[in-house]
């Protein structure tokens, strides 16, 4: 492991603006072998990506697309088998197996192979572990670690192979996404980027289409790549090198010899799929005195110098180069109905990413509702997204393993036949779209491809998507809206009432509760939580504190991410405001931030239920927000807060004053939002309209395939 100090930083950044991303990628590999300060590799990646252009996994001029054929596999035979060698690691074999029991592809079997434990636990723990699919395997005596994935890929069944260690794990979209890559596109190897988890906490990145010679500098394929079985034959395995001075990667010697077979390759470089664990007393490849990956290099070029020719290296160029598809999908992937008997409705739900923000919020609670009454639910993004904005990925998972982030693993033109290989393959009944404009703009191709599907379209208030959906109105079944204005702007522009459905949003009154604490003049809070962009008017509420000015036992508190924080935060130091005004950015919790405020400010211009503002209203917060789309609904105006004109400063700082020097009247107002909560904004009622609409539009003797 090295560090990256400022000068090492300032010599990165010039090889990146000399000379691009492939040449810096390829010093980080020559040096380090991408085990490098974690903040330096998220810096440099990002710097990296911003000049790659166009971003692709080959460079240069591409050849046309070429027809690619992937050949059927036996369906009485698993695709692909994950062999796992353990040597000392019961203590972490069944996360390992568990991850990959926990992948969106099921077509696969897991190959255990007890490698000669010493430590009297591990073949103890193996005899007892009872998984599906998995078959574990017992050797005679201590072998290293490339003969027993050599030994258990004898044993496979799978057309690929993917080798996790015993201590590693994969995340859930791993291997379909790999094999996806393999069967659509003709690579023979598909890795991903890492994460390193444990002792220390950092991601690192690959070549995103190493060839031979990149291969020569560096290990630019992880441990657990997926490959054709076949090309382990020919390669002839992986040879071990003994542990110590003389220690060799074993992967990096078999990558080489793929790749000089014409292996093409392919990484997943913008997710890191594979969990790499650190241990703190250190690993076999990580052990002190190891050689330094250059000159580990030389010596694998030396002990492979009869495969590493011209030619070879020519080959490998020329393969990198081309570009296949198979015409008929991913055939393998396409080949068994993987929707389980009696499962409920599949719904695959479009959105433009997954950010901090109120939408997130409440699409995430509904997904986990609708799965509790079965159905099934996958979640596409279109749109790159910006670490600075929050990544809210984690609150769908609960709901769904099944998330797919295009941007990260696909080039753009890949995703349309992601797209239809993800609704054919799941069997998706419904499309929701939640202002995805790539969905849209896919819709007539798509209700061609699938005429059975049904599509949905989600909208929260009267700008932005809402030109979407009145541009591609015949392709839609059903409009859903949370508010009233929404409703009225569809019927005034030509929609007709049966295609659209109001369903108020709602808050899970048993999560959203009062706080403890009683506000008092001397201490008194005043939050403002949400999207720092321009339509929520983040910072009218820096003005609004400004008017008011240092007023005795008042202070204000801010969360969110957005485009706008970097403005946000310099109008802060402008305004003089940093004393009186705590600015926390993205937050795990928004519960406990709102068990701080004693009332919610929400100056947006524009806006539709915002879920923050149903959040407060269950804790009992009183709430003073711009008089705008459907915040009027929400807001009974001197009962439950005030409204506001939009921009108009002194009339919020009017609000706040009165609000905080009248106690009573702060408690009165307390106590109607909560009743208002529990009489209007339950989350059952939401649910109950989400799940009506949805089965009111899919027919369930309707497959969405033909």
């Amino acid at each position: 492991m090295i560090g990256f100090d400022g000068r090492r930083l300032k010599i990165a950044l010039d090889l990146l603006r000399r000379s691009g991303p492939r040449a810096l990628l390829r010093q980080i590999g020559r040096s380090a072998a991408y085990r490098w300060n974690g903040t330096a590799a998220a810096s440099l990646t990002a710097a990296a990506r911003s000049v790659q252009a166009p971003r692709s996994r080959t460079e240069g001029r591409l050849p046309d697309i070429v027809p690619h054929q992937e050949g059927r596999w036996p369906t009485d035979q698993p695709l692909v088998s994950v062999v796992i060698p353990c040597f000392n690691y019961g203590a972490f074999v069944a996360e390992a197996v568990d991850s990959v029991l926990a992948q969106t592809v099921r077509d696969v079997e897991i190959i255990v192979v007890e490698g000669g434990s010493t430590d009297g636990r591990t073949p103890a723990t193996l005899r007892a572990l009872a998984r599906a699919r998995t078959n574990v395997l017992f050797r005679e005596g201590r072998h290293r670690v490339g003969d027993n994935r050599n030994f258990g890929i004898s044993e496979a069944r799978g057309r690929y192979i993917c080798c996790l260690d015993a201590d590693d794990m994969l995340r859930p979209t791993y291997l379909e996404k790999a094999i996806f890559l393999i069967e659509q596109y003709g690579y023979d190897t598909v890795s991903t980027s890492v994460r390193r988890f444990g002792a220390v906490d950092e991601t690192y990145t690959l070549l995103p289409a190493p060839d031979l010679s990149d291969l020569l500098e560096g290990n630019h394929v992880t441990t657990c790549a997926v490959f054709r079985r076949s090309l382990w034959e020919q390669a002839g395995g992986y040879e071990d090198v003994p542990a110590g001075a003389t220690f060799l990667h074993e992967d990096w010697r078999f990558w080489i010899r793929l790749a000089a077979l014409g292996a093409r390759f392919a990484n997943i470089t913008g997710e890191p799929l594979f969990l790499y664990r650190a241990h703190a007393t250190g690993s076999l490849s990580s052990a002190p005195g190891l050689l330094p990956n250059a000159v580990q290099a030389g010596l694998i070029r030396e002990a492979e110098r009869d495969r590493i020719t011209p030619a070879a290296l020519d080959l490998s160029r020329r393969q990198a180069a081309r570009r296949l598809r198979a015409e008929e999908g991913p055939a393998n992937l396409l080949r068994r109905d993987i929707r389980p008997a009696g499962a409920g409705p599949t719904l695959l739900l479009a959105m433009p990413f997954l950010l901090l923000g109120g939408a997130e919020r409440l699409l995430s609670e509904v997904l986990r509702q609708l799965r509790a009454s079965g159905y099934r639910l996958i979640v596409v993004t279109t749109l790159p997204s910006v670490p600075e904005h929050g990544d809210t990925t984690s609150w769908f998972e609960p709901a769904t393993d099944e998330i797919y982030h295009l941007p990260r693993f696909l080039v753009p033109e890949e995703w349309q036949d992601f797209v239809d290989y993800a609704i054919a393959s799941k069997r998706v009944d419904a499309l929701w779209i939640a202002g995805s404009t790539w969905f849209y703009e896919a819709l007539p191709r798509l209700r061609e491809r699938f005429p059975r599907l049904r599509v949905v379209d989600l909208l929260f208030n009267i700008v932005g998507h809402t030109a979407n959906n009145r541009r591609f109105a015949a392709f839609i079944d059903l409009i859903l809206v949370e508010s009233a204005p929404v409703q009225d702007w569809l019927l005034a522009n030509g929609e007709t009432p049966e295609r659209v459905r109001l369903i108020p949003s709602g808050i899970d009154l048993a999560r959203y509760v009062p706080a403890a604490r009683a506000p008092t003049p001397d201490r008194f809070v005043v939050g403002c939580s949400g999207r720092l962009s321009e339509e929520k008017s983040p910072l009218d509420f820096l003005a609004i504190a400004e008017r008011i000015g240092p007023q005795a036992g008042m202070s204000f508190l801010m969360t969110g991410a957005g485009p706008l924080e970097p403005l946000l935060r310099a109008a802060m130091r402008r305004r003089k405001l940093e004393g009186r005004l705590r600015f926390l950015g993205v937050v795990e919790d928004v519960r406990t931030v709102l068990a701080q405020y004693d009332a919610l400010v929400l100056p947006s211009r524009l806006d539709g239920r915002p879920t923050v503002v149903l959040e407060a209203l269950a804790m009992g917060i009183p709430v003073i927000a711009s008089a705008v789309g459907g915040l009027p609904d929400l807001i009974r105006d001197g009962e439950t807060g005030f409204l506001c004109p939009p921009g108009d400063i002194a009339a919020f700082a009017r609000a706040i004053v009165a609000l905080q020097q009248d106690p009573a009247l702060h408690a009165r107002m307390a106590a109607a939002a909560r009743r208002f909560a529990e009489e209007s904004l339950g989350l059952d009622r939401m649910v109950a309209g989400y799940a009506a609409a949805f089965e009111a539009l899919i027919d369930p003797s309707c497959d969405p395939r033909h």
